[in-house]
């Protein structure tokens, strides 16, 4: 009686077996591996049913014994090639995924890339089209101060004058902002030391800057996402570190360009820090973009310890 139940709940779930292996064959695009194994519990199902029929009928398996050694063979043999031809499709599927990723980082890419060239875009029009244009009133306003006026006009004059030099200082700060003219003129090492220079100068915080970079330049791309994610890095620091020193080592070999980054601030905890609703603190941002230069990021940290990150850019031999 126990074999009897035993083997018609071995029936329910071969039948089941067979359902899950033809929804897997038609999700696979019929892929071969998946016919072969579900023809291979087809087969099984045949043969438990005939091993079945004597307990509930009047079968007689003897008949049949030559057809039964055969359903037995095919589905071993159905088994094995399907079991074979399985690694080929998950290698097909490793190698979709790699394809995938590199498609999610060449687009990425060009975002980044596009943001520049509108950055530079933008950053060209406040330069040569604001700036000449407040300029020209400037030296308008300069001329009718040299006139005869009485102290009410002179008054008016000079509020106007110097809301003129502060406008004309603000298109330079933003047009400077959007695409830095010492980044694509200079190069990097030039721009990094222009950016903390300014930021030493309000002696909140003190970055000390090495490199062996002098004037070498590197592709756009490359200096355009270490300019960023450098300023991106200290931005963080004056934010929510409440740090008094920075350190940052950016060096580079036939290889690569690495860079090291650190201060003595606060720390904070590093799970789940690239992701992305980590927003507040832009690392999900630098991790962006570093990937699509096929580069890696380690940061170290604790709470209370300050921040220890360690940049590496391969370039395109290495």
């Amino acid at each position: 009686m126990v074999l009897k139940i035993a083997l018609v709940i071995a029936i329910i779930f071969q039948i089941i077996a067979a359902i899950v292996s033809l929804k897997l064959t038609k999700r696979t695009k019929y892929n071969l591996s998946w016919i072969f194994i579900t023809l291979g519990f087809v087969f099984l199902l045949i043969r438990r049913v005939i091993e079945t029929l004597p307990f509930y009928s009047d079968f007689k398996p003897q008949d049949f014994r030559l057809l039964y050694i055969w359903f037995g063979v095919a589905s071993s043999i159905f088994f094995a090639v399907g079991l074979i031809l399985i690694g080929k499709l998950f290698s097909y599927m490793e190698r979709m995924e790699k394809e995938k990723r590199a498609s999610e980082k060449r687009f990425l890419s060009i975002i980044i890339k596009a943001e520049e060239n509108e950055r530079r875009r933008l950053a060209k029009d406040l330069h040569d089209g604001l700036g000449p244009l407040l300029s020209t009133i400037k030296m308008s306003v300069s001329a009718l101060k040299k006139q005869e006026n009485n102290e009410h006009s002179k008054e008016i004059l000079n509020n106007l004058d110097n809301v003129i030099v502060e406008s004309i200082k603000s298109i330079k700060d933003v047009s400077n902002n959007l695409s830095p003219h010492v980044l694509d003129h200079f190069g990097l090492n030039k721009a990094i030391n222009n950016f903390i220079d300014k930021i030493n100068t309000t002696n909140t915080l003190k970055i000390h800057f090495k490199s062996n970079l002098n004037e070498q330049r590197f592709e756009q791309n490359i200096e355009s996402v270490l300019y960023r994610l450098t300023c991106e890095l200290i931005n963080n620091t004056m934010k929510h570190a409440n740090a008094s020193t920075v350190n940052i080592d950016l060096n580079y070999d036939i290889y690569s360009i690495n860079m090291r980054y650190s201060d003595d601030g606060i720390g904070f905890e590093v799970d789940n820090l690239f992701k992305p609703q980590e927003k507040s603190t832009g690392y999900y941002n630098i991790y962006s973009r570093i990937s699509t230069l096929k580069g890696k990021i380690d940061v170290q940290s604790t709470a209370g310890k300050g921040v220890d990150i360690l940049i590496h850019i391969p370039f395109a031999h290495d």
